[in-house]
């Protein structure tokens, strides 16, 4: 693979004369004789950069990490790895001492904010009566807030712990965030969790993020919207383009969003990534191209013969195409096969 240079630069090489540019006459006969097929290429739009070494991670915005609010034991797990769930359905549950006194406290949390909002009530109306002072209305107003903040805690963690129901007092549920399948599960059954540790991931089936390491040298042309596939039939856009070369390595951090059946996190796969195509680019069969004098050159069918232009190669791909800059027109007649034997008559002097 080339680095790229400015398409100025680039029509100005190959537009120098390769063996003199002589013109290698050939009668119909002929080039039918040779196998020479003639046609016009289309511009291309896209520069496939394949075999991208790829790692498939958990999709960012569609999967969520379930942790457990307080520690404990867990008494039993309810899903399992690659197990689809719905939304709120019961994933483990766990026995904590919190999760014990957390029904005590909120009662008594809530015991106290109606006594601190009845006092800050009078108050106003003592105040209004002008029997007291409004510093003390201010002092009522502040302790209704405070047991109202610790209210609000409280109610906010008994949602996160829900108490599983017919189960031993102090026992919680973890529930599913979302639909989803159980990609990871750390919790093993008997054994304790540590308060906010990590005990599932669940993501949306059929979504991941592929990461990739690109050449620095592309990066002038790196952009979130990129087109990628897989060679597991996956496609999606990238919408992550690192900031920063990798020192050891000289290649950028790119994270695509991409939908397929089949992939799984940690997988590790071949991707490639469609890079938008400079002015002059042109997609032809591979076997139009050949190497002569130490460059590529394509015959362009002019003057009842051809003539060798030398191109720049910027993409071969798998399934035998070539993406090369050259100074073509769309209405440009090139040898779509039979380069080889034009390179011998060249060779040969015409």
């Amino acid at each position: 693979m080339h680095r790229w240079l400015p398409v100025g630069v680039l029509l100005a090489l190959l537009a120098a004369p390769v063996a003199a540019q002589s013109v290698l006459k050939l009668s119909a006969a002929q080039t039918q004789a040779l196998g020479i097929k003639v046609g016009t290429v289309p511009a291309a739009t896209q520069v496939p950069l394949e075999g991208l070494p790829a790692t498939v991670l958990a999709p960012l915005q569609d999967s969520t990490v379930v942790s457990a609010p307080f520690g404990g034991l867990t008494m039993a797990i309810l899903a399992r790895e690659g197990e689809a769930v719905r939304r709120g359905q019961p994933l483990a549950r766990i026995q904590s001492r919190e999760a014990m006194t957390l029904g005590a406290d909120l009662a008594a949390a809530r015991g106290a904010f109606r006594v601190a909002e009845a006092q800050a009530t009078r108050d106003r109306q003592l105040l209004e009566e002008g029997i007291i002072p409004a510093a003390r209305v201010q002092t009522a107003l502040a302790q209704r807030d405070s047991a109202a903040a610790h209210l609000r805690e409280l109610e906010a963690a008994t949602a996160m712990a829900p108490q599983a129901a017919g189960a031993a007092p102090g026992t919680y549920e973890l529930r599913a965030p979302l639909d989803g399948v159980v990609i990871e599960r750390d919790l093993r059954l008997g054994e304790p969790v540590a308060a906010l540790g990590k005990a599932f991931i669940v993501a949306k089936p059929g979504v991941a993020t592929l990461e990739m390491q690109i050449p620095a040298r592309y990066a002038a042309q790196l952009r979130t919207g990129l087109q990628v596939r897989t060679d597991d039939g996956a496609s999606g856009t990238v919408d992550e383009v690192g900031a920063a070369v990798h020192t050891a390595s000289q290649t950028v951090l790119v994270r695509a969003s991409l939908r397929g059946e089949h992939l799984l996190p940690g997988q590790q796969t071949n991707a490639t990534l469609l890079l938008p195509a400079p002015k002059q680019a042109w997609l032809l069969p591979a076997g139009a191209l050949t190497e002569y004098a130490g460059a590529r050159v394509l015959f362009s069918a002019q003057d009842g013969g051809f003539v060798p232009v030398t191109v720049t190669l910027l993409a071969q791909t798998s399934d035998g195409q070539s993406v090369v800059v050259a100074p073509l027109t769309a209405n440009s007649r090139v040898a779509l096969a039979g380069a080889g034997a034009l390179k011998a008559m060249l060779a040969a002097g015409g």
